[in-house]
């Protein structure tokens, strides 16, 4: 139970928010797609898509796996991918197959980097709307209960709206600008099925080295809290980044469904159905 409360409090943001952001792009694509063709997602992903493989070869490199394949934008019609790492690792070498964990989250670690550098720079006192969101998720414990992190989520995510969408940013051209970026990088932070199958065989690797870390707390008397101090509050800046990017997300497919169910009633008299 202990092993299952480290990996809740290490991971599960990661893929929770990864297939939240997943699902809200997915509707974003359908509605670009339906207003204006399959290539018309080109405008979106040409840069996401980059950043989503990079955080994938990032990993790769670190975990010591031999890249075989890269591809940054490769769109295929057929499949619909557009863009992939092909990668080889020695399944015998521990740190390789903890690897494939990192790998697979990999583009939700690096895309919400780039997102929060796109907000930092372009967006005026986003140092403050950032202390106020970390100081929320720094309130949360593990004891929390479930209600708790969905405040948090919603104070933030109000925050972040609040700071963006003023007079003074809908005059200026850096706010078009960090509309238009975030919305290229934030529909590509996800987390496909074919990610998460990778990142399987990491996730049981590092699952396996924490019931050996509770193991010995436990027969050496320290306890799991001193070999392993940490809580959702510890991994602030992790949550932060998160809610940042579902935030962003949720904003970009707002605004892509507005433009294309505006084209769409124009050119052909229906409303736009993004689901």
């Amino acid at each position: 139970m202990t092993t299952f409360g480290q990996m809740a409090s290490l991971l599960a943001g990661v893929f929770i928010f990864g297939l939240l952001i997943h699902l809200i792009s997915l509707f974003t694509f359908r509605s670009i797609e339906r207003a204006f063709g399959n290539k018309g997602i080109y405008i979106v992903v040409w840069l996401g898509t980059p950043v989503h493989e990079l955080g994938h070869a990032i990993f790769c490199v670190i975990f010591m796996h031999k890249i075989v394949e890269i591809k940054f934008f490769k769109p295929d019609p057929l499949t619909g991918t557009l863009g992939y790492v092909s990668h080889q690792w020695n399944r015998s070498n521990p740190w390789q197959v903890l690897g494939n964990l990192f790998i697979g989250i990999g583009p939700v670690i690096l895309g919400s980097a780039v997102l929060f550098a796109i907000f930092y720079f372009l967006i005026p006192d986003s140092s403050l709307a950032w202390d106020s969101i970390s100081a929320r998720v720094g309130e949360i414990d593990n004891s929390c209960l479930i209600g708790s992190y969905f405040e948090v989520i919603r104070a933030s995510a109000l925050t972040i709206v609040k700071l963006i969408f003023t007079i003074s940013n809908l005059t200026s051209w850096r706010f078009w600008v960090f509309c238009y970026l975030s919305i290229c990088v934030a529909s590509n932070i996800r987390l496909s099925p074919s990610d998460i199958k990778g990142s399987l065989s990491g996730l049981g690797c590092l699952v396996l080295l924490f019931l050996l870390i509770n193991f010995l707390g436990l027969v050496t008397g320290l306890g799991a809290e001193r070999l392993f101090p940490f809580s959702a509050s510890s991994l602030g800046i992790v949550y932060s980044l998160l809610i940042l990017a579902l935030t962003m997300a949720v904003i970009g497919f707002l605004l892509t469904y507005f433009i294309s169910a505006t084209y769409v009633k124009i050119r052909r008299g229906y409303i736009l159905n993004p689901f």
